[in-house]
């Protein structure tokens, strides 16, 4: 038994909420996958980041502007590895399967705000972010996108039951 744990047979790791991982001293062999199965949006699929983005979409939701959408951009490049350019995170949007959003994404509407100088810290550190005076107002109004967001994409990956 000590030997097949050395070679890592039959071991599995699930994480089911976004954050960093770290592994020493583990190799592995196969595909390891962390989050829902895919690694080509940071471990989520399309259909869990559209769950996420359409439940925080809305009057009285946290995404309630189009310019808040800046504040997705900000998330999802850091925690999804989509696009950093404004233009081609919109392209990315649109092959998302969001539906109908009261507030849809849009390059015009984000483009400035996205070039913000907190936008390039890393959203993953939220607490280490220090905007300037004149970004205060929106960086709050972005931090309240990012958290809703993240929240949302840790429910997205947790196993849905029917009754």
């Amino acid at each position: 038994m000590a030997d097949k744990n050395k070679k890592n047979d039959d071991f599995c790791i699930n994480v089911y909420s976004p954050g960093n991982f770290i592994a020493r001293e583990i190799t592995f062999s196969g595909t390891v996958n962390i989050g829902a199965g895919s690694t080509e949006s940071g471990g989520y699929s399309d259909e869990q980041i559209a769950r996420a983005i359409t439940a925080i979409n809305g009057e009285k939701k946290p995404l309630n502007s189009k310019r808040k959408w800046a504040a997705v951009h900000w998330a999802l490049r850091w925690y999804c590895n989509f696009p950093t350019g404004a233009r081609e995170f919109c392209d990315r949007v649109k092959e998302l399967p969001l539906g109908k959003l009261e507030y849809g994404c849009d390059y015009t509407n984000i483009r400035h705000f996205s070039t913000l100088s907190f936008m390039d810290q890393d959203a993953r550190q939220m607490d280490k972010v220090k905007p300037s005076k004149q970004d205060q107002d929106f960086f709050l109004q972005c931090r309240e996108v990012v958290l809703a967001l993240v929240t949302e994409l840790g429910k997205a990956v947790l196993p849905t039951m029917t009754i």
